[in-house]
């Protein structure tokens, strides 16, 4: 089992690595801001490459930490982590916190009122003998 989850994590990681040049290689439309693109946390402050991401703001039941960014682009940001969520089990306040190593993608760079901000989170981990993946809109 501890074979396939190692195999599955690095094949995760070598293609976020290796879509990333790719990916990063569309320009910017004109009249776009040159700034830096950012995500913005449940603080409502903007960051660049955070180390922590709390990605269920009203509740705190699914967050990121121990983020590693190897990309920071215009298009997209990748970095590896852990993802830590709550199984609600049987119910959210009596539920357990159960941590995978993941592979984060920001992706989806809006502007509003002048500044870019990336609206899409991808994660990507290993639960037990499965691989799960999840999609979270920001911004929204």
């Amino acid at each position: 089992m501890r074979r396939v989850r190692y195999l599955l994590m690095g094949m995760l990681t070598l293609v976020a690595l290796s879509s990333t040049t790719l990916l990063d290689a569309v320009t910017m439309p004109a009249g776009a801001s040159s700034a830096r693109v950012v995500v913005q946390a449940c603080t409502g402050k903007a960051e660049v490459r955070p180390s922590t991401f709390t990605i269920a703001c009203g509740d705190g039941n699914s967050y990121l930490t121990k983020l590693k960014w190897t990309v920071w682009g215009t298009s997209t940001a990748r970095a590896s982590g852990t993802y830590t969520a709550n199984n609600c089990d049987p119910y959210c306040a009596a539920g357990k916190f159960i941590s995978s190593n993941a592979a984060v993608t920001l992706s989806k760079p809006k502007t509003f009122k002048g500044r870019r901000y990336f609206t899409n989170l991808h994660i990507g981990y290993v639960s037990g003998p499965k691989f799960k993946s999840y999609n979270f809109s920001l911004l929204t």
